[in-house]
């Protein structure tokens, strides 16, 4: 999944920032070239930190929701079942 989304980023980020270079090399070839870093390691560098921030958000989310589950389970095992307990 993570390839996955770093492939989409890659070609989302790609596309958006040669987008003006591609057309304008299109209506005049004698356009200049752009460099290789410009065109395309860093819309590469972009779309794996943007891959990698999401993906740790993601796991924080999951790891949140984990911790909220087993607070939720020892709360419901301490006023729930204790109470119960004590009748």
């Amino acid at each position: 999944m993570t390839i996955f989304s770093f492939l989409i980023n890659a070609v989302i980020f790609f596309l958006l920032l040669n987008i003006g270079y591609i057309r304008n090399k299109r209506m005049n070839p004698s356009y200049p070239d752009k460099s290789i870093s410009q065109a395309f390691i860093f819309p590469l560098a972009l779309a794996l930190v943007f891959t990698l921030l999401f993906d740790v958000f993601k796991g924080l989310f999951i790891y949140q929701i984990l911790i909220f589950a087993v607070s939720a389970g020892i709360l419901y095992w301490l006023f729930y079942m204790m109470g119960k307990n004590k009748k």
